[in-house]
Order: structure tokens, then C-alpha cells, then sequence
């Protein structure tokens, strides 16, 4: 994905929230309604395919996207109907949020920094920041993300076909 792309996303998800959330873990993803993480259901085999580990840092966290060889184009399809989404909203269409996004969009309301780098097999991401409230927000989010997936690999484990399964 482009710089141009992450920033803009980026962007679209800022004006999006208007407040970081606290996540209770249960409801943090809605795949299903959230007008951004729709988009990760529409191709299934790539979905299936992709993983996301959340890494707490000291000042932030690292997010790391991977998907197997071949799958390039697929994801920068996914990403390109994000963009088309997160347009949509900055063009004034109202769209449900997951806490998740909104959470996301409150950091970086708030002022964290972002940096992305495009690997050949996925995308890292590493939001920090050097105010101690931000970092605050930041390690919640991640502590909530990873909590919310590792509910919904074993949801996936024990069968509930929402689980984002590995």
C-alpha cells in the first residue's frame, strides 16, 4: 500500500472517531456492520489467508499484516476499498464504526504518531507517542485488540464461524 494510501486512511479514520473507546474485548470487531472492517469479508480467501499479530511497545505498539506469496493484488484491492470507504464518509455518508476503528481514529484524534511500512508479504504499522495520556490510550487499544482476537481465533476454534481462524 502506498504512503499516499496509508495516510489517507489514516485520515478517514481521524475524522471518522471523535472519541477512543474503551473496548471491552466481546464487541470490539464487528465484521459483519462496521463500514471499514466490512470490506476484510468480501474476500474470504484472502481473509482466511491474512494474519494480524498487536505487539505492545514501551511508547505505543506494532501492528503487523501478513498474507501468503501471491496475494499482493488481492490485498491492495482490499485496502483500495477501505480508502473507497473511508471517502465515502469523508464525503459525508454516515456509516457504523466498530469500536475498534473508533478506538483507532481516537488516537489518532489525540496525536499519536504513525509510521507504516509496506513489506513484501504485508504491512507493519507502529503507532507511538511521547504523551504519557496518548501511550496510555495507545497500550489499551492494543491490549484490547489482542484480547478481542485471541477470543475470536478460539470463537473460530470452537466453531463460530465468525472467528478469524489459523
Amino acid at each position: 500500500m502506498s504512503r499516499l494510501r496509508s495516510t489517507t486512511l489514516i485520515l478517514i479514520l481521524v475524522l471518522v472517531a471523535a472519541t477512543a473507546l474503551a473496548g471491552d474485548p466481546g464487541t470490539w470487531f464487528d465484521l459483519e456492520n462496521c463500514g471499514m472492517c466490512k470490506n476484510l469479508l468480501v474476500d474470504q480467501e484472502l481473509f482466511q489467508a491474512m494474519t494480524w499479530e498487536t505487539h505492545v511497545l514501551t511508547n505505543g505498539l506494532l501492528e503487523v499484516t501478513t498474507y501468503p506469496d501471491g496475494y499482493a493484488e488481492r490485498h491492495d484491492a482490499l485496502m483500495a476499498s477501505m480508502e473507497a470507504a473511508g471517502q465515502k464518509m469523508m464525503a459525508g455518508e454516515s456509516m457504523p464504526m466498530c469500536n475498534m476503528c473508533m478506538s483507532y481514529g481516537g488516537m489518532m484524534m489525540a496525536g499519536a504518531d504513525m509510521d507504516h511500512v509496506t513489506t513484501e508479504s504485508g504491512m507493519v504499522t507502529v503507532i507511538t507517542s511521547q504523551d504519557p495520556k496518548v501511550v496510555a490510550m495507545i497500550k489499551d487499544h492494543a491490549d484490547t485488540t489482542i484480547k478481542a482476537y485471541d477470543m475470536m481465533i478460539a470463537g473460530a476454534e470452537s466453531g463460530n464461524d465468525h472467528g478469524h481462524q489459523h
